[in-house]
């Protein structure tokens, strides 16, 4: 752990000045909302080359029952693959690659998203290719063929890929009955049924400008912005949408949920309850994880070998959670040194200089992942989505005042329970959770 600090106290010092300079000349370029035709923006002029847009649907799972999982991301992927009304598919793809134009969509948990990467030289192209793709795809059946075809092989890979099948095995163990417990790429069943008249009607429901949002990073002005959603998006459907409700499972005692599978290392997880990114209690708790992370590194494969690359995260969605994680040819022993970990964070308090190097290093990653206009919209728009934009907007000053008693009430507060998954051998899994 101690190490882990000092490497990031080091980062934080060569960093945080390269930083200032280099966020100094847009410290007063405010990220603002507004609406435009009833479309609500939200906007971060930059002075960065790259212009990033994206444009938000809420929802995901909760959108579609399980019998039907994949098809909004399937759908919003060939919103860009598969033509749209002015441009065919192979049209819409030469355009784009000619000018390096980044387009695409794809859809998660909690929501799903159009979005465009492009330098400012030639936004304009890349935005008429971006509205259209929003307004008027055209789902060829041709290649909406093809591109199921690729998601299917995806699919398919995933599954035999131990480190994919072992977050989507903790998933559905962890939140079982509730929306989360379905993988929002899909299954090969359901994927296979899908078919272009089936993600036509899926999507054209699914635009409505009650559930949707714009976010825009880049060296563009509002005046310019407003000009390009007035023409584009005006005739947007509107309809009445209200959010799900969720409740997120609270987890008691352990549970686990293992999968027999003959491999050469064993993969090992455990979930947690997690505070929503509203709660005060957010900040805190992701800080303590990162500690957490820290002590399993240290103690998995530092003192004791058994793991080339443990450690901890935290997930930020509509019902959160945090996970800690091993790959380990000795999973029981593994099982309870983690054990120990949480034990040892729950019940110690960090120091003041402790916590002032852990904010150090939190901060300058933070810094470090909104150097891009993508990840600015992503963080942006990923805030709105969980109630408040400014959320994002806020971390550099909720980070600096969060206390070493906050991070300690915030993991005994959530981490009750735990939910484990297992994806190994039999013989290794026989007595995992017991003594």
């Amino acid at each position: 752990m101690k190490k882990i600090i000092a490497t990031l106290i080091i980062a934080a010092t060569c960093i945080l000045p390269v930083l200032a300079q280099t966020t100094e000349s847009v410290s007063t370029l405010t990220t603002t909302s507004f609406e435009v035709n009833g479309l609500k923006v939200i906007f971060k002029p930059t002075v960065k080359e790259v212009i990033s847009v994206r444009m938000y649907y809420r929802g995901g799972n909760t959108n579609y029952p399980a019998g039907q999982a994949g098809i909004e991301n399937f759908a919003l992927k060939a919103t860009t693959e598969c033509g749209v009304k002015k441009y065919g598919a192979n049209t819409f793809k030469d355009m784009a690659d000619n000018y390096n134009i980044n387009i695409g969509g794809s859809s998660t948990y909690d929501y799903g998203n159009i979005s465009l990467n492009c330098v400012a030289k030639y936004f304009d192209l890349g935005w008429d290719l971006f509205s259209r793709a929003v307004t008027e795809p055209s789902f060829e059946a041709g290649e909406v063929e093809l591109l199921k075809a690729k998601l299917l092989a995806a699919i398919g890979s995933s599954a035999t890929n131990p480190d994919d099948r072992i977050e989507k095995l903790a998933m559905k163990g962890a939140f079982e009955g509730t929306p989360y417990a379905y993988d929002p790429d899909g299954t090969e069943e359901a994927v296979s049924a899908l078919n272009a008249d089936a993600l036509r009607a899926y999507y054209y429901k699914l635009l409505n400008k009650k559930r949707m949002f714009l976010v825009v990073a880049g060296k563009i002005t509002r005046e310019q912005l407003e000009q390009k959603v007035k023409a584009a998006f005006a005739n947007l459907p509107e309809a009445p949408y209200q959010p799900a409700a969720y409740q997120a499972p609270q987890w008691e005692g352990q549970k686990i949920l293992a999968e027999k599978r003959d491999i050469a290392t064993n993969y090992l997880n455990a979930m947690m309850n997690a505070p929503v990114m509203s709660s005060p209690d957010y900040v805190p708790f992701r800080m303590g994880i990162n500690g957490l992370s820290g002590v399993l590194f240290s103690q998995l494969r530092t003192k004791y070998n058994l793991s080339y690359a443990p450690g901890a995260y935290s997930v930020m969605q509509q019902m959160p959670y945090a996970m800690m994680y091993v790959s380990t040819t000795n999973p029981k022993e593994a099982a309870k040194i983690m054990l120990n970990c949480i034990d040892r964070i729950k019940n110690s308090t960090l120091t003041n200089a402790g916590l002032r190097d852990m904010k150090s290093g939190y901060i300058t990653s933070n810094y470090m992942k909104q150097q891009s206009s993508e990840a600015v919209t992503g963080n942006l728009g990923t805030a709105e989505v969980m109630g408040d934009y400014m959320y994002a907007e806020r971390m550099p000053d909720l980070i600096n005042n969060v206390t070493p008693a906050q991070i300690n009430q915030a993991l005994n507060k959530y981490i009750k329970g735990l939910r484990w998954s297992y994806l190994g051998t039999e013989k290794d899994a026989v007595g995992l959770l017991q003594d």
